[in-house]
Parts: C-alpha cells; structure tokens; sequence
C-alpha cells in the first residue's frame, strides 16, 4: 500500500494540479471536517491553522511529517512533534513579498481614508452632503518596523519608495541592511516613542504574546498608527481598543485578530479609526500557490526519504 498523505487546505490554496506530483508516491486524500476518519494512517499531513499537540499525535501515530500552509506555525507544538520524530515544515520566504504588499496596502488605505473613499463615491458624493475628510502624507513621518525578518525586510524594501525616516527594532541587529536601506536600529521603547507609523512582523512566541499593551501603547504619540499583519495575539486586543476608542493614538489597520474569524461583536469593529482586512495579507493567486508548491515539497521529500527543505527553525539541528 502507498503512504496516505492529508490534505486539510482546500483546493483553492492547494490545487490538484500541484499535489499531482505527491500522487506515484502516495495516496492523497483531501478532508474537510473529517480528519480524525484518517488521521490514524496518514504518514504526511498539509496542515491549514490545526492544532497538532500531544492529543492529535497520540491518534496520528504513523505520522511523520506536518507540513505547514504558511510561516507561522504557533499552533504546532514542535517539542512534542521533535520527540515523536515528526518533522515540522513551514513555507517562509515565498509569502513574504505578498505579505509586505498587503502592510503597504493597509498603511496607504489608512492613511488615505481608502475604504472610507470608496463608500463615499459610492453613496454620498454626488449628493453633495458633506466633504470628504483629508488623509495625511507619509513625507517625512517616521516608519517603525518592529521585528526585521523576512516580512520586516521586504516591507523596508518597499519604504525606499516613500520619504519616510526608517527606524527598526529586532532581537538581531542588522548592520548590512543598516547600511543598505538607511535604517536605524533603537531599542524597542524608543522604537514606540518615535514612530508615525508602527508596523508588526514578530513570530508568535511565549515572549512577544501582548508585545503590544497597555504600557507600550501609553508610550506611542497620539498621531500613531499602529499595522499589524503578524499575529493577533502579539497585542492585546483590549488595550489597543481602549487606546483607539479614546484616541491616544490616531489609528490601526489590521489584518489578524486575537480570535479568527473574529466574532461581529468584537467592539473593534465599531471604532471609526481602524481598517481592517481577513488575515488575507498572504492570499494573492501567486503566492498561495507557491504556498503550496513548497508545502507540497517538503512531503515530496519526506516521503522519498529526504531532508524536507525548509524545517522550522526548532529541529534544522535535531532530526
């Protein structure tokens, strides 16, 4: 019998036609709602936003790689996966550029009242009601980039284009990209103090959960707006609301939330001051299907008895 490899994306992010190379190898199985049917024999799992812990792994006993659909993989816990000898894949790199597109995108449309335009075309400007209310020049604001990885790094690329004074914080320092792009590394308070414009690109970790509270948010200028397309849960929801509600700092744009979908009475919703997007920063036809390319990959490789090509970090060194 073939190995069994799962496929929990849906065709739209994981065409047929890419998993077609997996099918000499194995038998590939789409699933909806019905992963625990399967998940006692499958040997490669293409995983969306499950959770994989002690409990999934202890059902998935012949299971020998998760390969991730995306970069972040905090919803797997890889300790457990590493004991097991189960290999755990992301796909870095090929969503980056589309991610950094999509910051931009939410900088721009907040800035510019973009949204707000297009619903005033739409139902009030030719009633000749009100005015439409004026937007702000990104000329000489200050660009804040929390963390300068992958993402971090092709949003700074992209801020060449702007006349925008770049600042950065990271646990790295990255002198040649210093030199390079003309941005300045200061500690993270000072990151907070300086910033126009605060964009977040951080891993989900134990260490940067709520990165973004109540004390940092007291330390950004009223005129702020804070960008978030990492992960929800690097800010505390709650206080970035009290903060926006009572305008001590000027706005956010957001594209992931503490709990997703996030529910329609989320009091974030009902604030003037925020544009919003679906955790879509990634979903452009392009990069989803290099998603899938490389997620397809590393089982490729797995199942042919080689290194799958991009790991997480925790196991290039251990398995």
């Amino acid at each position: 019998m073939k190995p069994l490899v799962l496929i929990s994306s849906s065709k739209r992010n994981v065409p047929e036609d890419v998993t077609d190379k997996l099918k000499p190898l194995a038998d590939v199985v789409y699933i909806e709602n019905n992963l625990d049917e399967y998940i006692g024999e499958a040997e490669a799992l293409l995983v969306g936003g499950e959770t994989i812990d002690e409990d999934f792994l202890e059902e998935a006993s012949k299971l020998g790689i998760a390969a991730r659909f995306g970069v972040g993989y905090d919803a797997v816990d890889v300790e457990a996966c590493t004991k097991r000898g189960v290999y755990v894949a992301h796909t870095p790199d090929v969503l980056s550029a589309g991610v950094a597109d999509h910051t931009w995108a939410l900088i721009l449309g907040f800035m510019r009242h973009i949204p707000k335009a297009d619903e005033f075309v739409r139902k009030t400007w030719a009633k000749s009601e009100k005015k439409f209310d004026f937007g702000w020049d990104l000329e000489n604001k200050t660009l804040g980039i929390l963390g300068l990885g992958r993402i971090g790094r092709e949003v700074l690329k992209r801020a060449q284009g702007f006349d925008m004074k770049l600042l950065y914080n990271d646990v790295v320092r990255w002198e040649d990209l210093e030199e390079e792009f003309g941005v300045q590394f200061v500690d993270k308070e000072g990151l907070l103090r300086a910033s126009d414009i605060l964009t977040i690109h951080v891993p989900l970790l134990e260490s940067t959960k709520h990165f973004i509270g109540e004390h940092e948010l007291s330390l950004m200028k009223p005129t702020a707006v804070i960008v978030n397309t990492s992960r929800g849960q690097v800010i505390d929801e709650r206080a970035l609301y009290d903060a926006l509600k009572e305008n001590r700092i000027r706005g956010a744009a957001l594209d992931v939330f503490y709990e997703e979908p996030t529910p329609l009475d989320n009091p974030l919703l009902k604030l003037e001051n925020v544009v919003f997007s679906p955790h879509c920063a990634s979903a452009t036809w392009e990069t989803r299907r290099k998603m899938a390319e490389l997620a397809v990959e590393n089982i490729r490789a797995y199942l042919e008895g080689e290194r799958p090509p991009t790991l997480v970090p925790e196991q290039r060194d251990r398995l």
